[in-house]
């Protein structure tokens, strides 16, 4: 009677969510009984919600030494092994809980987030798909089948996961950003920007979001509405190379030198030996009239790369309009040399003035 009361007082404090007080309870109903092994189970249980993952082991190995065929202690075991990465003993428990009670919904679905992360992803599609057999409102089991399919690049039965989970919790901003990926692969890029429009309303500082939306704007010809994404993704994180490339492009398709020449700086200031950003920025240079600069540019990118044909064709091109017929001419042999043909048609021309 002494532990049941102290496990009365315990449940008490363990719906109150204060779980720490929980554990000092069952803790004194054990110290009367032993062999109390409802109380090491919820014990384990109260350890679970303040993250003592090896003390909630203890306890659950204790209840399966008490009672071996306890199928949720084998699951919370397994729960708590998961959270520690010990995945393949994580793996084994919920096996055991499945064994002893086949209609545990959570063990499927804990043993195919274990092959998720262990990227076996057809494994994992059975567990889930066992998991929502037991249960179809478990959401989170469409969002990971959903993962484990757009790893397989099965993008239609990716989105309709997806759009099983947004069904039954519309508020979840990461299906929206995995769908949205999804239907960018698919090339289906209205669906992807409404996806990611919708991601960003929960989630406003994600730049990759951003810079994900610019990129299906891009390829819609929406280059103002790409190059504000990929604005947007800079100014949140600012170190996002792929949004400074973008954007880079999108500042020059858009004929707005200026701010494509200040891109293709900031992106050379991140990485100096890459050829085509002082290539890129000296035919940014050639459109700005800025003569010096774009052979200063074409000489770093040959530079680094000398059998580049298309950097001595625009650097011949600059030498024209600085009167340098002489390097001009060189420079165009020498394009056509490396197989550039739209430099044949030049060299006539050029190096007869």
């Amino acid at each position: 009677n002494e532990a049941y009361e102290y496990f009365n007082e315990a449940i008490g404090y363990f719906k109150a969510r204060d779980f720490k007080k929980a554990v000092i309870y069952y803790s004194k109903a054990l110290k009367v009984n032993p062999k109390y092994t409802k109380a090491y189970y919820n014990r384990g249980s109260a350890k679970l919600n303040f993250k003592d993952y090896e003390g909630a082991i203890r306890d659950f190995e204790k209840v399966l030494d008490l009672d071996s065929e306890f199928a949720k202690a084998y699951l919370y075991k397994g729960y708590a092994l998961m959270r520690l990465d010990n995945l393949k003993d994580a793996s084994i428990a919920f096996t055991a809980a499945i064994r002893i009670d086949p209609t545990l919904s959570k063990a499927y679905f804990n043993r195919g987030s274990v092959q998720l992360k262990a990227e076996n992803y057809e494994l994992a599609i059975d567990d889930f798909t066992k998991a929502l057999d037991q249960n179809p409102e478990q959401a989170k089991a469409y969002y990971n089948r959903g993962l484990c399919y757009q790893k397989l690049d099965e993008l239609a039965h990716a989105v309709e996961d997806f759009t099983a989970m947004l069904d039954i919790k519309p508020s979840h901003d990461a299906s929206y950003r995995a769908r949205a990926k999804a239907y960018l692969k698919q090339e289906k890029y209205e669906e992807a920007i409404a996806d990611f429009s919708s991601s960003l309303r929960k989630k406003p500082e994600d730049a990759h979001s951003y810079y994900y939306r610019g990129y299906a704007k891009l390829k819609i010809d929406d280059l103002n509405g790409a190059n504000k994404d990929f604005g947007t993704a800079l100014e949140i994180k600012p170190t996002h190379k792929n949004a400074m490339i973008n954007k880079a492009i999108t500042s020059f398709q858009m004929s707005n030198y200026d701010e494509a020449m200040k891109d293709y700086t900031n992106l050379i200031k991140i990485d100096n030996s890459n050829t085509e950003y002082y290539f890129n920025r000296g035919i940014t240079y050639l459109k700005l009239d800025a003569y010096e600069n774009a052979v200063s540019d074409f000489d770093k990118s040959i530079d680094l790369d000398n059998k580049f044909a298309e950097a001595y064709f625009n650097r011949a091109n600059a030498f024209t309009k600085l009167k340098k017929q002489e390097k001009a001419c060189k420079d165009m042999k020498k394009s056509a040399k490396l197989g550039y043909k739209p430099a044949n048609g030049h060299i006539n021309s050029l190096c007869d003035s």
